[in-house]
């Protein structure tokens, strides 16, 4: 056999086996895919800041409506609620209890947002000053002077940039000597409320009265199959029933003025609250006196 055949053959071998290690070593062919680099994902936007909310006054913060009123708001996802009340109580005796020096310790405290205040269904009486001596009584020309400035100090040292204020007008009650008193305090209130910029006169009028113009004595509330009776014996103080009711109606107000909607069922916290710690209180609304003082007229 002829030597240049086989030279030409082994020559095309040699050719190949270089070709294929040439192509081995070729840098980059073997690596692993490279993969398209994710997108980063957005950052979650941070929760809205919380709302506060500060509940204040006597007897009817103190019990049911207090409660019912804290434990709705606090089961807002957006809000916190604190509340601070004491039965018996007004601007006519800071003797007793000092409304000026605690609202001011409150709102510094806990910074809220909104306040809420019903108060001075103990105020008709003779006013008194922090050391008891009774300066105006009741009915006098002067009182409605000094009470008026009793109600804008208050109200000025529970403001500050930014906060509101609700003010509850205090709920017809029926009884007739009575209202003759809330009559004349609830006007002042009005008065001094709508004269501010930052304070809302909440009219709880429509909430307890008929289309006569009567106190109404019972109503379809929620949680409960037919009407139930609103107040307790002593025609002021809510029932279990009335103090639901009440809440019921101030809350979508207090919304409002904080600019946030009703939360859908899933948004509300799952655990109610627990109820600040005060002491109920079912007395009528008549101050409780200090020691030794002037004997008190209940209403």
């Amino acid at each position: 056999m002829s030597t240049r055949p086989l030279r030409a053959l082994l020559f095309l071998a040699f050719l190949s086996t270089a070709a294929q290690a040439a192509a081995d070593s070729a840098p980059g062919l073997n690596a692993s895919p490279v993969l398209p680099t994710a997108p980063a994902q957005a950052a979650a936007p941070a929760p809205a800041p919380r709302r506060t909310v500060l509940l204040l006054g006597d007897s009817l913060i103190a019990t049911g409506f207090g409660e019912y009123l804290q434990n709705q708001l606090a089961a807002h996802p957006r809000i916190r609620c604190e509340r601070r009340a004491k039965s018996s109580t007004g601007l006519a005796r800071p003797d007793f209890f000092d409304w000026l020096e605690v609202g001011q310790q409150e709102v510094q405290q806990h910074q809220p947002d909104v306040v809420v205040v019903i108060l001075g269904g103990n105020d008709g009486q003779a006013l008194h000053t922090r050391q008891g001596r009774a300066t105006v009584a009741w009915g006098k020309p002067d009182w409605q002077g000094e009470y008026r400035q009793r109600l804008t100090e208050f109200v000025t040292a529970i403001s500050a940039p930014g906060r509101k204020i609700v003010w509850l007008e205090l709920p017809a009650t029926g009884r007739q000597r009575f209202e003759q008193k809330l009559a004349v305090i609830r006007d002042l209130q009005r008065e001094v409320i709508a004269a501010r910029g930052d304070a809302v006169h909440l009219d709880t009028r429509p909430y307890f009265t008929d289309a006569r113009g009567k106190a109404l004595k019972q109503a379809r509330v929620e949680g409960f199959r037919k009407p139930m009776r609103l107040r307790m014996t002593d025609g002021v103080h809510f029932t279990v029933a009335g103090g639901r009711y009440f809440a019921n109606k101030v809350y979508p107000e207090v919304l409002g003025v904080l600019g946030l909607e009703h939360p859908e069922p899933e948004e509300q916290h799952t655990t109610r609250p627990a109820a600040a710690k005060v002491k109920p209180a079912m007395q009528a609304l008549a101050p409780v006196a200090p020691a030794a003082p002037e004997a008190l007229t209940k209403p």
